[in-house]
């Protein structure tokens, strides 16, 4: 059984030619790209003192472009793939429109909560 982040990459990786990437992208990576990270998740804790086989996540995905409509087409898709998908999975709201001024690139970041078993 696949990872959530082997599946992550699985499913949104031909949205952008597989050029998806944890956390950071390369230098001079083809664009556009997807990064994610876990930034979270909500930790479960039971009276018997065993950890459950089940963890939650919360992961931001970001893609990146040189033009604005780009990165929006896309991220548009990132949604519908992640909810359509057999991941539990849950959009915690609409994408934000982001800028990096390092890089002169146009992005968008949206987080969604998944369910997934520890592997």
């Amino acid at each position: 059984m696949a990872t959530l982040n082997e599946r992550i990459v699985q499913l949104l990786g031909p949205l952008v030619g597989g050029r998806i990437y944890p956390d950071l992208a390369p230098d001079h990576a083809g664009k556009p790209y997807i990064t994610y990270e876990q930034t979270g998740g909500r930790a479960r804790q039971y009276l018997e003192k065993r950890l459950p086989d089940h963890r939650h996540a919360r992961i931001q995905i970001n893609v990146w472009d040189d033009r604005r409509t780009q990165a929006t087409a896309i991220a548009l898709q990132v949604e519908k793939v992640l909810i359509e998908s057999e991941l539990v999975s849950e959009a915690l709201g609409a994408f934000s429109s982001v800028y990096d001024q390092a890089t002169k690139l146009r992005g968008t970041r949206q987080d969604f909560y998944f369910w997934h078993r520890d592997t």
